[in-house]
């Protein structure tokens, strides 16, 4: 027998950890539909359970002894907002080379190519923004090479002349990334495509 919308909503919020974000759409519950779980989540805002942060967007909340009331983390947040729109994300190159190790540098921004979206959002004082890009782009928008393509992109084609850079890329990928860095790199210009074989080069 399929239990009540009420507990299935919960218990699906309860393994969630405190102060991750995430969708009205992010549950898939048999029989029931959406319209039903944002009722439903709209009732667990009312009683603090959990928290919204804009229409469709929610998250569980998380204290601190000394801060209070904190909110989630602007990625968790960009992730919920992604999944709300049904769109693909990556980081933008800045964030990607941080992400990689390959930069210590904090973007001021968080900056995410997607194939839907073109706005921006504040978490407190933090601007997350979406820009976008072509989907032929995003191909690898979960995985690592996803990340190496966006950081390449954003450094350009003269930053590889410094072999260096090459070797420096290729100790941040396994044997297994490298069919989804060749696979990806296809909606890349051809510059792309060819440092990319360069890098692989230097992981075999």
């Amino acid at each position: 027998m399929t239990k009540p919308i009420t507990k299935r909503v919960k218990s699906s919020i309860s393994k969630l950890s405190d102060g991750i974000a995430f969708a009205s759409n992010s549950f898939r519950l048999v029989n029931a539909n959406i319209n039903s779980i944002e009722k439903e989540l709209s009732r667990l805002n009312a009683d603090g359970t959990i928290k919204r942060f804009r229409k469709g967007i929610y998250y569980k909340p998380k204290r601190s002894s000394l801060f209070g009331e904190i909110l989630p983390s602007p990625t968790s947040i960009a992730h919920a907002i992604a999944k709300l729109n049904d769109a693909h994300i990556v980081p933008d190159g800045s964030m990607a080379l941080n992400m990689l190790g390959l930069s210590d540098q904090v973007p001021m921004k968080y900056i995410y190519l997607n194939d839907k979206l073109h706005k921006s959002e504040f978490v407190g004082k933090v601007e997350i923004v979406f820009k976008r890009i072509n989907a032929k782009k995003l191909t690898a928008y979960n995985k690592k090479a996803g990340l190496v393509l966006s950081a390449m992109e954003y450094l350009g084609r003269n930053a590889f002349d410094d072999k260096d850079l090459i070797k420096d890329f290729a100790t941040k990928l396994g044997l297994t990334d490298i069919k989804d860095l060749e696979k990806a790199s296809k909606g890349y210009p051809a510059w792309t495509q060819t440092r990319v074989k360069e890098i692989i080069n230097e992981i075999y």
